[in-house]
């Protein structure tokens, strides 16, 4: 390589696509340096290394060579090819999904530890999940995480506009405001009606600890609703809907 300034990231594939006649082009989630994009020369017609890990929610240590439009990725290092994760469709759009909204929320440059870490976890638990395994869970607490890594976490036992107290048998959840809302705050919002129980549910998947995703039980009712809620919101703070999420009701393969 000569004189080419070279560097190290580990990194999460979010995705790829072709690029020249045998180039593969790579987005990825650093927790250094946020979300970056880099080519891999001779990837889609070689059979090493390389090739293997310039694939989708592959989490590996990259060396890139510095370049003047994009950087090169010159060696690769796989901690996690996650292979399993192709071959159920639900999982793969529960991955597709967290990565989509892991782009969505970082930047390029900027330090992304926590939602590097929060994907990492995600794509660790999701190919490991056994058929059955509870994904809305999972999705739940991946965007309610990734939303709080990035700043947008949303207000969910406090009114989002007065401050005051919000939970009662139900309380108005509202994206323009953030958050939920008090009785009085709510007249003439719309929004999603949510129950005490799918805003404690929300709550504690917003502190539970990844390890304890399995033990999580939520009612398909309940869950329903949160779901609407945290769709809502993303769709708020992003201003687009994520294409990723009309494949979330892809059944189990």
């Amino acid at each position: 390589m000569g004189d080419v300034a070279l560097y190290r990231v580990e990194a999460l594939v979010l995705w790829t696509k072709p690029l020249g006649e045998s180039d593969r082009l790579a987005g990825m989630l650093t927790p250094d340096h946020g979300r970056m994009r880099a080519v891999a020369r001779g990837a889609r017609r070689g059979k090493g290394q390389l090739s293997a890990a310039v694939q989708p929610f592959v989490h590996a240590r990259f060396l890139l060579w510095k370049g003047r439009e994009l950087d090169g990725i010159s060696q690769a290092e796989i901690l996690g090819p996650h292979q399993g994760l192709s071959l159920r469709l639900d999982v793969l759009a529960a991955a597709a999904y967290c990565c989509e909204i892991a782009q969505a929320l970082s930047n390029e440059g900027q330090e992304a530890s926590s939602l590097f870490a929060l994907l990492a976890a995600a794509v660790d638990w999701l190919g490991a999940v056994p058929p059955g395994g509870n994904l809305p869970v999972l999705l739940r607490w991946f965007e309610l995480g990734a939303l709080g890594a990035s700043g947008f976490a949303p207000r969910l036992l406090e009114c989002a506009r007065c401050g005051g107290p919000a939970l009662g048998d139900s309380a108005l959840f509202s994206p323009s405001a953030g958050g939920v809302l008090c009785a009085n705050c709510s007249v003439g919002e719309g929004g999603v009606l949510l129950s005490a129980n799918s805003l404690r549910a929300l709550h504690y998947l917003a502190g539970c600890p990844w390890d304890a995703l399995a033990g999580v039980r939520v009612g398909p009712r309940t869950m329903a609703k949160m779901a609407q809620a945290t769709a809502a919101h993303l769709d708020a703070v992003l201003e687009r809907p994520l294409r990723s999420r009309a494949l979330l009701s892809l059944p189990e393969n």
